[in-house]
């Protein structure tokens, strides 16, 4: 069977090379050499190991459209999971060097649950530290955690809406979902004071860069957490931007950290927060409607054109960037990070 070479060239100009079969996915060749590239899912369905191949030929297996859409795909990108090389190839990657690891301990660490509560009627809040010496979180925030099932070898993926800390913390939002797994853990056996393994961070979504160009953040439901994760972070770093977050849910039960949103527009003069419910009674004070169409609405009086960045149900993020494609707003200030069903 021939072997080819891979260059993995990440944002900061770094570069690793590795060889890989002609019946191999490039994931699983460095794994065989200690290259731990970024992944989660390994069944072309999460989009973390997708990056732009820039030189060289190759096949690409199956893979979900919403992780790999045809247009990409066209465009020369790659999900690393399912490629398999026919000659040498060059891939460019969204990410640092730092995040790629040389042991599989590398992104792995044990956590306790300190704190478990429900927080609407759909979503539990799960806090977790982590244990041993190094306490240290590192985290851009955006990005996203596998949690493991005690007990099994199952693990679900869900963003932390904290920032990176020396603390050990970890504050995850997860949406109970019946006859979920992780659901089902969450709501039948799991305890304060229990051992979690958690492997991370993994995923490309979060801040980017683009001078003092507005900020406007859309989360639906659980998406909130990762989007409160970079909002806090604008914070911490005393950044200049005008920035908004819209959140959406379906019922005013389903409404939750309204305190933590209030808290932070509060501390963030230049944030406004909009709470979003689609089928709202008459006492619900905030925004009546689904948080697409007041987005919408809003950004027809803005005027200018803000970066976006888009997490939760592909439905609302596909139609939210529907909705900035139809207002003139480039796709390259439109951020996404989409919850694909599980697939374990």
């Amino acid at each position: 069977m021939s072997s080819h070479q891979i260059t993995i060239r990440t944002q900061d100009g770094e570069s690793v090379s590795f060889e890989c079969l002609e019946d191999e996915d490039v994931i699983s060749a460095g794994l065989r050499q200690d290259i731990f590239l970024m992944a989660s899912c390994r069944e072309g369905g999460c989009a973390t190991c997708k990056g732009v191949c820039t030189e060289g030929d190759y096949e690409i297996g199956k893979v979900s459209v919403q992780a790999l859409p045809p247009e990409e795909e066209e465009d020369g990108y790659v999900l690393l999971c399912r490629c398999y090389p026919s000659s040498d190839m060059e891939v460019e990657v969204p990410y640092t060097y730092d995040r790629i690891s040389f042991s599989p301990e590398g992104l792995g660490f044990e956590a306790e649950i300190v704190n478990l509560r429900d927080v609407s009627s759909n979503v539990v809040e799960l806090k977790l530290l982590r244990r041993g010496d190094d306490k240290q979180i590192k985290l851009d925030s955006g990005q996203f955690y596998d949690l493991e099932i005690p007990g099994t070898s199952l693990t679900r993926s869900y963003s932390p809406a904290n920032t990176a800390n020396n603390r050990g913390e970890l504050d995850f939002l997860v949406r109970i979902v019946d006859k979920g797994k992780f659901s089902s853990f969450l709501q039948y056996d799991a305890f304060v004071g229990q051992t979690i393994n958690v492997k991370g961070p993994f995923g490309v979504f979060g801040l980017k860069e683009n001078g003092f160009t507005p900020r406007y953040f859309v989360a639906g439901g659980t998406g909130l957490a990762p989007i409160l994760s970079m909002v806090r972070r604008m914070r911490e770093w005393d950044e200049p931007q005008n920035c908004a977050i819209y959140f959406g849910v379906n019922t005013e039960e389903e409404v939750f950290y309204a305190d933590v949103l209030q808290h932070l527009q509060q501390e963030m003069p230049k944030l406004k927060v909009n709470i979003c419910v689609w089928k709202a009674s008459e006492s619900w004070c905030g925004e009546k409607g689904s948080v697409v169409d007041i987005l919408r609405r809003d950004l027809k009086d803005l005027g200018i054109k803000p970066d976006l960045y888009l997490c939760g149900p592909p439905g609302m993020v596909d139609a939210t960037y529907a909705v900035c494609a139809e207002l003139g707003i480039p796709s390259q200030q439109i951020f996404l990070e989409k919850f694909l069903p599980s697939t374990n």
